[in-house]
């Protein structure tokens, strides 16, 4: 069983993303059974203890980047401004600001922030805070994922807890996003936090304590500004880098919450098994960048040739969808009368190459070196030799797949994306898509005047009609392709009650044993 993802209006979305949770004073293995038997709902507890296993070790230095190392500690010690849950990318909630107003023409923004709340020294948060948080987060050397759209603002304390943004291009499609993103810091400490000797911020539990390359242990902030909340009293972030182990962790009871298994490893915990369930974390999208084929209709031959279904079923356990957009589907501007332009159609396939004389074409591939990848590609190929082309592999480790893709070497490259916000945000955010910095290489005017026309765009309706048009001729162009769509894979105990998933990480605020 999957769980729900819940968004709820005027409070902080309790989020959950890739995670483990662990027992309190009852053991792991009780509790479990207790929440099975009265089907995982029931009247939150206070106390208790979370373990939550995860797959990479924490890295403390990139709290602006949105990654699987962080996502089950980060959120719990650091907040955004807002709260964007992944199942409503649309329906922003409130976080350290109260509300938001963007102007007519969406290129300006006033936030008022709440008051009351305080950095975990005891220091009040203010204008001020966010102001430093934005400038650090377009230092050179921090890594933000959305560092493209942060360096077109203006930010302006104008008040002691109100904020005012000027933007070069329209907020309306980003501006939650993009602040989800940005986790809040404090200036007083913050030159602690690349080495992790200071990690300071106003979430629901403090550090107690961290260890490079392994866990953090978290415990309750007892000054928190939600009255009533945290409901946990510790939070123990690990890292056990083997699936197996994890399984292992959760069937003996020492964890609760498991990120970074196998998506075959989950099923084997959860299937039958009344005392564990799935978790979705953020959504991924899985495409193939085509930079080195250059005739349009071979790049199109190969959308029709690859067996998109059968990659969701054998790689991703049949959680993904196959619809061929490389655009959320939570999104508003979502244009659902493209989807499947590319369904699998070898014969098809065959035609176009015939046409183009392109029998027995390389068609050289590169991979990051990651299992769910490889698994990918090994379909692929197949595919690809069925309907007459040679595919070849380039697989590299991760820092030399970056490398090579930032420097514009990629070539036809298999890449993971994150769907973390509108078609705006992403095409100015994300390395396959945006216009400047870009790892495609693909460029054409017609692709810039229609991308621009969907970052520019101030209302709902502009926004749907600039992202059909784009989408449109990106089916046509077949640059890309998206082979599926599929969220990340978590499990829980199912005597676990509101762990959720926003951008950024696990909001644990809200998440309690039940009885």
């Amino acid at each position: 069983m999957r769980k729900t993802i819940r968004a709820r209006r005027g409070a902080i979305a309790a989020v959950a993303l890739t995670s483990l949770l662990a027992a309190g004073c009852q053991s792991a293995v009780e509790q479990s059974e207790d929440a099975a038997a009265s089907g995982g709902s029931g009247e939150c507890q206070q106390g208790g203890t979370v373990v939550a296993a995860n797959s990479s070790a924490p890295e403390v230095s990139r709290v602006f980047a949105q990654s699987a190392t962080n996502l089950l500690w980060v959120r719990s010690v650091f907040e955004p401004l807002i709260n964007v849950s992944t199942a409503a990318l649309d329906d922003p909630q409130p976080a350290l600001a109260t509300e938001w107003e963007i102007s007519d023409d969406g290129l300006s923004a006033v936030l008022q922030l709440r008051q009351g709340v305080t950095f975990h020294t005891g220091r009040a948060f203010t204008a001020d805070d966010v102001v430093f948080t934005i400038q650090q987060a377009l230092d050179p050397a921090t890594v933000s994922d959305v560092k493209a759209i942060l360096a077109g603002w203006e930010v302006e304390a104008t008040g002691e807890h109100e904020v005012t943004i000027t933007s070069q291009t329209p907020l309306t499609d980003t501006l939650a996003s993009t602040l989800a993103l940005t986790p809040i810091v404090d200036s007083e400490t913050y030159a602690g936090l690349a080495d992790g000797s200071q990690l300071v911020g106003t979430g629901p539990f403090t550090v107690e304590s961290y260890t490079p390359g392994a866990d953090i242990v978290l415990t309750k902030n007892t000054d928190y500004w939600q009255d009533g909340l945290p409901y946990l009293d510790r939070i123990e972030s690990t890292t056990i880098g083997d699936s197996t182990a994890q399984v292992s962790s959760l069937r003996s009871g020492r964890a609760q919450l498991s990120s970074g298994l196998t998506v075959q490893d989950a099923l084997s915990v959860t299937e039958g098994n009344p005392q564990f369930e799935l978790l979705d974390t953020i959504n991924g999208t899985y495409p193939i960048i085509l930079d080195a084929v250059e005739d349009q209709r071979v790049r199109q031959a190969i959308g029709y040739a690859i067996d998109k279904e059968r990659i969701n079923e054998q790689v991703f356990g049949g959680r993904g969808t196959t619809d061929g957009l490389y655009w959320a589907a939570a999104s508003d501007s979502y244009p659902e009368d493209l989807t499947g332009a590319y369904e699998y159609d070898p014969e098809q396939a065959r035609q176009l190459i015939e046409e183009a004389g392109a029998a027995g074409t390389e068609v050289p591939i590169t991979i990051i070196n990651l299992p769910v990848i490889a698994a990918e590609y090994e379909i692929i190929a197949n595919n690809l030799t069925e309907v007459g082309l040679t595919p070849s592999l380039t697989a590299l480790a991760p820092p030399d797949y970056q490398q090579r893709l930032s420097g514009g070497t990629g070539g036809n490259y298999l890449s993971l994306r994150g769907l973390n916000g509108s078609p705006s945000f992403l095409l100015q955010t994300n390395a396959d898509l945006r216009l400047e910095g870009a790892h495609r290489q693909f460029s054409t005017p017609e692709y810039t005047e229609l991308a621009t026309a969907v970052i520019e765009a101030t209302t709902a309706e502009e926004s749907a009609e600039a992202v059909h048009a784009l989408t449109e001729y990106m089916n046509d162009q077949a640059f890309l392709h998206s082979l599926v769509t599929a969220p990340g894979t978590a499990v829980q105990a199912t005597d676990l009650q509101d762990v959720d998933i926003v951008l950024g990480g696990w909001i644990p605020a809200e998440t309690c044993y039940v009885e």
